[in-house]
């Protein structure tokens, strides 16, 4: 999906190189950001004493934790990729 939209613009005529650093921002924020909270959950894990349903009910909330941070970073760069876009590239041609 992220590649269609890079490449839709690209035969569009647009900025395709500010949709290509925004799309690869987002995917590489939230995948991060998931690996991050994943571990930190798994971390969090194994030092938990009580096995049994306290070790399900962390396992689904590491879950769900993970999903939101992952959503949260996406919708981040989402947003503001075009301003990061923007102040990168005016930096560069200074």
């Amino acid at each position: 999906m992220r590649a269609g939209k890079i490449h839709s613009s690209y035969k569009a005529g647009g900025d395709w190189e500010r949709d290509l650093f925004i799309e690869s921002s987002r995917f590489a924020a939230s995948a991060g950001a998931g690996v991050i909270a994943a571990k930190a959950g798994i971390a969090i894990f194994m030092f938990a004493t009580p096995v049994g349903w306290a070790a399900v009910i962390a396992g689904g909330l590491l879950i769900a934790g993970t999903a939101a941070v992952s959503i949260a970073a996406d919708r981040h760069f989402e947003k503001n990729g075009e301003l990061y876009y923007d102040n990168i590239m005016g930096a560069l041609s200074k």
